[in-house]
């Protein structure tokens, strides 16, 4: 299961980088520690609300 969350981050994080022309070595080097660790919370939390959804979803069509 937490391999489809990996993806969904993945594509949206590139999708993103991609529509603003945002080269990724060049962001990864002008970002600073706490912007970093902010970036990692929110690709967290962004994981637990996919497991939660695809949870619900699966429960729900078994139903």
């Amino acid at each position: 299961m937490s391999a489809i969350p990996d993806k969904v981050v993945d594509l949206l994080v590139s999708e993103v980088f991609r529509k603003n022309n945002v080269n990724i070595d060049n962001a990864k080097s002008k970002l600073s520690d706490e912007q970093k660790q902010a970036i990692r919370d929110l690709v967290e939390e962004l994981k637990s609300q996919v497991d939660t959804f695809v949870k619900e979803s699966s429960s729900s069509t078994k139903e």
